[in-house]
């Protein structure tokens, strides 16, 4: 990926109204992405960039300045990790609690192996809640991460059953008991939230 291909400004996109610009330029041997934006509300949001047709998160926008800023540093590898190679469009996105589609689950892991199982997944959802992610797995069969299911927590999204995984440094993780399952083993005590 050539890295200059990234550099510009883009407009940023709140639904279909535009609410400011990402600047990115090179730094050293990253590329800077700095975005000043006006959004509506005061929840945690988030900015993303589409490229080829798919949602990649760039990071949480914060309070600053006039409106929500983000100012972050990319390697070209984590750049080529998130399969950044352009920038179609950029939006803001609701960051807190609201699950979004997510079409590259692999890209939130370390392991090449739960990479490898992702890439297969379709239908996945992906959502930040109290700083944590939490990627949940649509339940089909068969169950394309059957390494992870014990460690999963069964929910209905949208009336769709998924198991529902922490994420944590790129490594999967257990959800806590007080948004998953209580008990192990045992549906009875399973706790269904959206």
């Amino acid at each position: 990926m050539e890295r200059s291909g990234l550099c510009g400004t883009y407009e940023i996109w709140d639904g279909e109204t535009p609410a400011g610009e990402l600047e990115i330029l090179p730094q050293g041997g990253y590329l800077r992405f700095r975005a000043l934006c006006r959004a509506e509300g005061r929840a945690l949001k988030r900015l993303a960039a589409e490229c080829a047709g798919r949602t990649v998160p760039l990071g949480v926008l914060v309070p600053g300045g006039s409106g929500w800023a983000l100012d972050r540093r990319f390697s070209p590898a984590e750049l080529r990790s998130l399969g950044l190679a352009a920038v179609d469009r950029c939006v803001v996105l609701s960051a807190e609690g609201d699950w979004q589609p997510e079409e590259a689950p692999e890209r939130l892991f370390r392991d090449g192996q739960l990479q490898t199982l992702c890439r297969g997944l379709r239908g996945a959802l992906v959502r930040t809640r109290a700083g944590e992610t939490e990627l949940a797995a649509p339940l089909t069969e068969p169950f394309p991460l059957l390494p992870l299911f014990c460690l999963g927590s069964f929910r209905r999204i949208s009336g769709r059953p998924y198991l529902v995984f922490g994420v944590r440094e790129g490594m999967a993780a257990v959800i806590s008991p007080d948004t998953g399952q209580t008990k192990a083993g045992d549906p009875k005590t399973l706790v269904k939230r959206e």
